[in-house]
């Protein structure tokens, strides 16, 4: 919880309180956003429903953010009213479509740990590496499908391919990068 010093003052260098609450709030929220994103759409199984329930979580978590201890866990007391909210809206919604029980979303949220933005920069670091071990074909045909023309058709045409190989290159030196990446975090957990 942000206080406001006891002593009052009316230099101009004064805190502005609000101002702090709102930019601490928006960096802790930017940074548990994926992970609470993914731990709602656990929840509820449908990538609207789950924007719906990372709205009204955003909204829960603002109003409340005056509870918050700085220096705790941020991303573990977000998941707990993300939690809190998914059930009620399951609930206002479950004779509309199948979710999971009560009991189901419990043992999730037991289970669900998150990662936090240490973890996300160590796969980034590891896809980094196992970019660099890619054939320089196949790591060209990443960088212009991903990050350059990412217009697959374009890309066929320049390469004297077909639309379906593009595609079938593509996957496939995904799933290697995937097997890398996973393969490089456990060596590294060693």
């Amino acid at each position: 919880m942000v206080e406001k010093s006891s002593v009052e003052s009316d230099a101009p260098d004064e805190i502005d309180w609000p101002a702090e609450s709102a930019n601490l709030f928006a960096e802790l929220l930017r940074e548990s956003h994926r992970d609470l994103f993914v731990f709602i759409y656990a929840l509820v199984q449908n990538r609207a429903d789950a924007e719906d329930v990372y709205q009204q979580t955003t909204m829960v978590l603002w109003s409340k953010f005056a509870e918050f201890k700085p220096g705790t866990n941020f991303a573990a007391w977000a998941t707990r009213v993300a939690h809190l909210t998914a059930r009620h809206f399951i609930r206002s919604r479950r004779r509309q479509h199948l979710y999971f029980s009560d009991e189901i979303l419990d043992s999730l949220r037991e289970v669900y740990r998150p990662q936090g933005p240490e973890h996300h920069a160590t796969r980034m670091e590891a896809l980094a590496v196992c970019m660099e071990k890619l054939p320089p074909r196949d790591r060209s045909l990443i960088n212009r499908c991903y990050a350059g023309d990412n217009d697959v058709a374009k890309i066929a045409v320049t390469e004297s391919r077909t639309v379906a190989s593009i595609y079938q290159a593509i996957y496939r030196i995904r799933k290697n990068l995937f097997g890398c990446v996973q393969r490089t975090l456990a060596t590294e957990n060693r």
